[in-house]
């Protein structure tokens, strides 16, 4: 048995769920509004720090966990090569007093269908 721990802060934390129970996950706890700090930056869900995050726990068997952890992968990527095949870069002048080596600033802006 293993114990899965996953951390989703998308729009639609109802994918993890029903991927759990298309998986045949023999349950799951999920805990909303969950807060923190990591690899992918702050999430406190305030102005500063928008946004907020979903936490999964599941109990399965090994080799369903590694079924599980593939199909999770599959959907990480797919969701990635969504995002920047509709990403467009854009630049524009700052106006900031702190110093800065360059008068323009790079900005990723991500655009959904």
């Amino acid at each position: 048995m293993k114990l899965l721990l996953l951390i989703y802060s998308g729009p639609t934390p109802q994918r993890i769920a029903a991927l759990l129970e298309a998986h045949e996950a023999p349950g799951y706890t999920q805990f909303e509004n969950a807060r923190g700090a990591g690899g992918t930056g702050r999430i406190e869900g305030t102005r500063a720090w928008p946004g907020t995050a979903t936490v999964f726990m599941s109990v399965v068997p090994a080799e369903r966990a590694t079924e599980l952890r593939d199909a999770l992968r599959r959907i990480a990527a797919r969701a990635w090569r969504a995002s920047t095949s509709t990403s467009r870069r854009f630049r524009w002048k700052t106006t900031s007093d702190a110093p800065t080596t360059a008068d323009t600033r790079y900005h990723r802006c991500v655009t959904t269908t």
